[in-house]
């Protein structure tokens, strides 16, 4: 492949970093395999850049992030934490490529044009990992399912964390998460 740099980490339970290296070297290869005309292994890339972004923001907060549904949903979390709808369609337009992995629906314009939304937006993910959680409070029963989901355990309609709800240390920097 032109240009890889990004090495691929070793087997076994995969750090936040991991995640974000293996999101980095999806894109390379979402390019790479677009240009040799294979869109469906680039569609199939773009899914996996985008959920390995995500991963690594679930594996560094304590979030569950074993499904396929739970990656969308993290975006939709992450939409509401830091005020961007765009988050959840970006995680939309990547998943959509995922269908086509199976449809074979896309042309290569589509695909393109979603590479250079997705692009930019694994930039911000990594932003978003590597800078502390925002504060949250859950407003209604659609945020209270959402973030149980996430969590594996239960919240409640105004419960707040200053840390949006993040379950491990690693997210906050020193001492017990705060919910």
């Amino acid at each position: 492949m032109n240009g890889m740099t990004t090495s691929l980490p070793t087997a076994g339970d995969q750090s936040s970093d991991d995640h974000a290296a293996m999101s980095r070297r999806f894109v390379e290869h979402a390019k790479d395999e677009l240009s040799k005309g294979d869109r469906l292994q680039a569609s199939e890339k773009v899914w996996g850049a985008v959920a390995h972004a995500i991963k690594a923001i679930a594996v560094q907060r304590g979030w569950r992030h074993q499904r396929h549904s739970l990656i969308t949903a993290i975006g939709d979390q992450l939409s509401l934490e830091y005020g961007r709808p765009d988050f959840s369609t970006t995680v939309s337009m990547a998943e959509t490529l995922h269908v086509n992995y199976y449809e074979n629906q896309r042309e290569e314009p589509a695909i393109r044009a979603i590479i250079a939304a997705v692009e930019p937006f694994i930039v911000e993910l990594e932003q978003v990992r590597t800078s502390p959680p925002r504060p949250y409070t859950v407003t209604n029963a659609s945020e209270q399912r959402l973030l149980q989901r996430i969590l594996g355990r239960s919240v409640q309609i105004n419960d707040y964390s200053d840390v949006g709800f993040s379950q491990t240390p690693d997210a906050i920097g020193e001492g017990t998460p705060e919910v």
